[in-house]
C-alpha cells in the first residue's frame, strides 16, 4: 500500500525526485548510501555528496539515498508494514547489496539500529549470512566503532575518495563468483587499506571492566591504518549536486577549500584524525564554484574547512569571488573562522552582498586555559577581531566556549562570561550597538587526541556549571546557550565506549529510542533503564584513563603516534605551546611520511582579475512583467507553497532568466504568487508574476521548463503591465476535478442535485484560535457528477471541503480521493 505523504509533517523528506538525482534502475551492484538523521541534516553532509557522485559515475553501480523516517512517517511505515527503501528507486533496504551508513554523530548510533529494523535486516553482523546486504560504516564515528562493532561487517577509516571504488569493485567481482562465501567477501575486504572487519579482533577485558587484550584473528592484521588520499586537488568533487525542493540544514554551495589542519588544538579529534593539511588550489576551487552555481542556482557559497582563515590563498580568493559574483548577489560564508585569521579585509569581502553569519571560538575564557589546550589566539586576538566586525556592520556576533576542560578552575569558568562581556562592549567602541550570543558545550574527550585519557565532568557538575554561567551570562546580558547535560553525557559514554555498549543499544533501541540528538526525543530514563538492565555503568567510562591502560580503540591507527598524543598531554599540563607546523620544524606526530604523503601548503599567490560571470540588472533601463502558469502533478503536489517558491528561486538562476531583486538586508527575487494551492492538490493553473530584465515571455519558459524537475512544467508566460493588479485580488473562481474511486456514480449525481437544490450549507471552521463561517451552497458556481468524478466551480471554500458537504463523507474518508485544480476564472484584465 503506498504511504499517504499528506499524513507527515514534511512530505518533501520522502519524495525523492530532485534536480541532481541518479536513478539507476538496472545495476549489477547498488548501494544504499545511508545517513542516520533525519533528510534535512543528511542532505547537508558533504562527505554522502562526494561519494553519490563517485559511486554513480562507475558504469554498473548504483548509489541510492536513504534517511531516518521521522516518527510520523515511522509510525505510517509500521501501521502498513511498509520496508524502509531509497529515495532514488523505492528498493527496499534489504534488497541493497552494500549500506554505507554514515557515523557522524554518537547519539546517531540508535537511528542505525531503528533504519535496520525498519528494513527487516537482523540487527547482528553473525545473524547476516551472504544474502543479505554488506553493512559498512565511515565517517569520523569509525575511529572508535567499538560500540557498534557487533551490527557492522566493516568499517572503512579515513578518505573515502579511493576506497570506495575498490570496496564496490571487489564486492561486484564477488558477486559474480561461483563461491558465494561471507567470510571469504570479508578477508578480501580487510586486505583494502583502510578496511576494519571487527569480526576478525576479540576483545578480553579484565576483572574491573578495562580491555585486556585486542586480538587479531587474522595473522599479521593487529592494526588497521586508516586510508589517506594524499592530495585533494584532483579528488572528485559534486559540482552537480542534488537539489532539495526543501529547506536544509546548509542550503548552498560548500566547497571544501582544504583538508586537514595543523594547529594542533588538543581537544579537537577532527584536527587529528584529518592530518596531514592538503590545500586546494584557488584556481580550482574558483572554476568549481562557478559551474556549481550554474548547476544548482544556489545564492550561496560556503568555503569549508578546519580552520578556512588559515587557507593559504583566503584573502586573493575573496576577492576573485566576489569580483565574479557579487552582481549576482551570491553571498560568502566561511564558517570555521579562527579568531587570529579575522582581518578586516576579509570581513570587507564578506559583507559585499550580504552579511552572513559570524562565529568566533575562542573555545576558553581564560588564557591559561587557552594555553592548555593549545589554542593559540589572545584575548587581544578575539576583541580586535570582535571591533571589525560591530565596525563593518555587523550587531550579533556568536561565540562558543567549551567548559570542563582538564585543569579547569572556577577562575576559568569566570573568565567565558567575562570575555563574551569585554566582546560586547566592542560594539560600543565601533559606534553602535551590539549583541553576543554565547554558547557553552561540555567537554568530551575524543579518541586519537591528547586528552583521550582525561575524565569528563559528571552530570551533576555539568549541571552545577551551567547554572553557574546561566546566572553570570544574566547579570552581564548576554544571550546564552548551552547542550543538555544528558546529551553531553551520553556522548561521553559512546564516544569512549567498548563493545559491550552494544547491548545497551540494542536494548534501548527495543524501549523506543530513535533520534537521541533531538532533545525533544532524547529520554535519559530510558537509557538509564538499558544500562541497569545490561549491568552497564554508564558513568564508568567518563573517567580518566590512566595512560599504559589498553583504549577499546588502540588496534585502530589513525596515522598520529601514541607517543606524539602523551607528550602532547604533557605539553597540556604544563601550559606549554605546540607550534603549528605549517610554519615551523615537524611536530613529529607520525602522520606524514614526506614522500606521498606530507603537508600540501600553496604558496600565497595573487589571481588574475576575472570579469563578473553575472552582470547587475538596472531597476530602471530594464523591467519586465512576466505572468505564467504551471502545472504542478505527480509528488510535486505535496510540495508546500514556501518550498515551491524555493524551487522556482533555484530555477531562475540556473536557466539564467535575469530576474530582478527586492531591496533590503536580505534581497529576494520579485516573485508574486496567486493563492497558494492546498498541498497535495494537483494542479493545471498554478499562476505566478515575476519581474525580470530584458527577457521575453516565450524565452522565459523555454529555460524554465529546461531545468524544472518532473512533475512541474510552464504551461503559458505572457507580459503583464508593469503596474498590473495582484493575481490573488482577480481571481474569483476555481474550477476542479475530484475523483472518487469506487463511488457509485448514480448516488453521487442525485448527491449533486440535492446539494444545489439547497439554499445554503454553512461550514464553521476554526482557524488560529478564531471561528470562521463558509457559505458552500452560495460559493458553489457549478457542480456535477460525470462517473465517479466530481466537476465544480466554486468561489472561496476548499474543494475536499465542497466533496465532504456533497457526499456526507468526513475528510479523512475522502483521503483516497484524486483532486486536480483545472482553471481558474479571473475578471477581466
Amino acid at each position: 500500500m503506498p504511504l499517504d505523504l499528506l499524513s507527515v509533517e514534511k512530505p518533501a523528506r520522502y519524495m525523492g525526485g530532485e534536480m541532481g538525482t541518479v536513478a539507476k534502475h538496472a545495476a549489477d551492484l547498488r548501494i544504499a548510501l545511508a545517513f542516520p538523521d533525519v533528510y534535512e541534516v543528511g542532505m547537508s553532509h558533504l562527505g554522502l555528496r562526494i561519494l553519490y557522485q563517485i559511486l554513480n559515475a562507475l558504469d554498473g553501480i548504483a548509489a541510492e539515498r536513504v534517511y531516518t523516517p521521522w516518527p510520523d512517517m515511522a509510525a505510517q511505515m509500521a501501521a502498513e508494514q511498509v520496508s524502509l527503501a531509497t529515495l532514488e528507486t523505492a528498493t527496499p533496504l534489504a534488497e541493497a547489496d552494500i549500506i554505507g551508513f554514515t557515523l557522524q554523530y554518537e547519539l546517531s548510533c540508535t537511528n542505525i539500529l531503528v533504519m535496520l529494523g525498519q528494513a527487516a535486516i537482523p540487527l547482528r553482523a553473525a545473524d547476516r549470512d551472504q544474502s543479505w546486504p554488506l553493512i559498512i560504516g565511515g565517517g569520523p564515528g569509525s575511529y572508535n566503532p567499538e560500540p557498534l562493532a557487533p551490527f557492522f561487517d566493516a568499517f572503512l577509516l579515513g578518505d573515502g575518495e579511493e576506497a570506495v571504488i575498490e570496496i564496490a569493485n571487489l564486492v561486484r567481482d564477488w558477486k559474480k563468483s561461483d563461491s558465494r562465501n561471507k567470510q571469504e567477501l570479508l578477508e578480501k575486504l580487510s586486505d583494502i587499506d583502510g578496511v576494519y572487519v571487527p569480526s576478525f579482533f576479540v576483545v578480553d577485558y579484565h576483572a574491573d571492566g578495562r580491555v585486556a587484550s585486542v586480538q587479531a584473528l587474522k595473522p599479521g592484521c593487529a592494526t588497521v591504518r586508516r586510508r589517506f588520499l594524499p592530495d585533494i586537488e584532483s579528488a572528485v568533487f559534486p559540482d552537480s549536486p542534488i537539489i532539495p525542493f526543501m529547506k536544509t540544514i546548509h542550503d548552498r554551495v560548500a566547497i571544501e577549500v582544504a583538508r586537514g589542519c595543523t594547529r594542533g588544538c588538543r581537544f579537537c579529534q577532527a584536527g587529528y584524525i584529518y592530518r596531514p593539511l592538503r590545500e586546494r588550489s584557488p584556481q580550482k576551487i574558483s572554476k568549481l564554484i562557478e559551474t556549481s552555481l550554474k548547476n544548482t542556482g544556489y545564492e550561496e557559497i560556503s568555503l569549508l574547512s578546519l580552520s578556512t582563515g588559515d587557507y593559504s590563498c583566503i584573502a586573493p580568493l575573496l576577492q576573485e569571488l566576489m569580483a565574479r559574483h557579487a552582481n549576482g548577489r551570491v553571498a560568502i560564508s566561511l564558517p570555521s573562522l579562527r579568531v587570529g585569521t579575522l582581518t578586516a579585509g576579509l570581513i570587507d569581502e564578506i559583507r559585499k552582498v550580504r552579511k552572513t553569519g559570524f562565529t568566533l571560538a575562542p573555545e576558553a575564557g581564560s588564557e591559561r586555559m587557552r594555553r592548555v589546550i593549545n589554542k593559540g589566539i589572545t584575548e587581544q586576538d578575539l576583541l580586535d577581531g570582535a571591533l571589525n566586525i560591530y565596525a563593518a556592520g555587523w550587531r550579533s556576533i556568536k561565540l562558543y566556549f567549551m567548559m570542563g576542560l582538564p585543569t579547569e578552575t572556577r577562575e576559568d569558568l569566570q573568565a567565558i562570561p567575562e570575555l563574551a562581556r569585554q566582546v560586547k562592549n566592542q560594539a560600543r567602541r565601533s559606534g553602535g550597538q551590539g549583541e553576543v550570543n554565547v554558547a557553552v558545550s561540555t567537554f568530551v574527550p575524543k579518541p586519537h587526541t591528547p586528552f583521550q585519557w582525561q575524565r569528563q565532568l559528571s552530570l551533576d557538575e555539568t549541571r552545577e556549571r551551567q547554572r553557574f554561567l546561566k546566572d553570570e551570562m544574566r547579570r552581564r546580558k548576554l544571550n546564552f546557550k548551552y547542550q543538555d547535560a544528558e546529551l553531553s553525557f551520553m556522548e561521553g559514554v559512546f564516544a569512549r565506549g567498548d563493545r559491550r555498549l552494544a547491548d545497551v543499544l540494542e536494548r534501548v533501541v527495543e524501549l523506543g529510542a530513535c533520534f537521541d540528538g533531538w532533545n525533544e526525543h532524547f529520554s535519559l530514563p530510558r537509557w538509564l533503564q538499558a544500562f541497569s538492565e545490561c549491568g552497564i555503568d554508564p558513568q564508568w567510562y567518563l573517567r580518566e584513563r590512566s595512560t599504559d591502560e589498553l583504549l577499546p580503540w588502540d588496534h585502530l591507527d589513525a596515522g598520529i603516534e601514541k607517543t606524539f598524543l602523551l607528550k602532547e598531554l604533557e605539553r597540556a599540563h604544563a601550559e606549554a605551546a605546540t607550534p603549528d607546523c605549517r610554519f615551523g620544524a615537524c611536530s613529529n606526530c607520525g602522520v606524514c611520511d614526506f614522500k606521498l604523503l606530507s603537508n600540501r601548503v600553496l604558496e600565497a599567490q595573487e589571481l588574475p582579475s576575472s570579469p563578473n560571470t553575472q552582470t547587475e540588472m538596472s531597476y530602471e533601463i530594464v523591467q519586465r512583467r512576466l505572468r505564467l502558469r504551471f502545472s504542478k502533478t505527480a509528488n510535486i503536489r505535496y510540495l508546500s507553497h514556501l518550498e515551491l517558491i524555493n524551487l522556482f528561486t533555484r530555477a531562475v538562476q540556473r536557466a539564467g532568466v535575469p530576474i530582478l531583486y527586492s531591496q533590503g538586508f536580505h534581497p529576494h527575487p520579485r516573485f508574486s504568487f496567486a493563492t497558494a494551492t492546498s498541498v497535495g492538490v494537483e494542479s493545471q493553473a498554478e499562476y505566478f508574476d515575476m519581474f525580470v530584465g530584458n527577457m521575453g515571455p516565450d524565452e522565459a519558459l523555454q529555460r524554465l521548463n529546461q531545468v524544472l524537475p518532473d512533475g512541474i512544467a510552464i504551461l503559458e508566460a505572457a507580459e503583464v503591465p508593469l503596474k498590473a493588479e495582484s493575481l490573488s485580488p482577480l481571481i474569483v473562481a476555481t474550477c476542479y476535478r475530484i475523483t472518487l474511486p469506487d463511488y457509485d456514480p448514480e448516488q453521487l449525481k442525485a448527491q449533486c442535485v440535492q446539494f444545489m437544490a439547497q439554499d445554503s450549507w454553512v461550514l464553521v471552521r476554526q482557524k488560529k484560535g478564531q471561528q470562521q463561517t463558509i457559505d458552500l451552497r452560495q460559493e458553489t458556481r457549478e457542480l456535477s457528477a460525470n462517473g465517479s468524478c466530481l466537476e465544480l466551480t466554486i468561489g472561496r471554500g476548499k474543494a475536499i471541503e465542497l466533496a465532504a458537504a456533497v457526499t456526507g463523507l468526513s475528510p479523512d474518508a475522502l483521503k483516497s480521493a484524486q483532486i486536480q485544480k483545472t482553471s481558474v476564472i479571473f475578471v477581466a484584465y
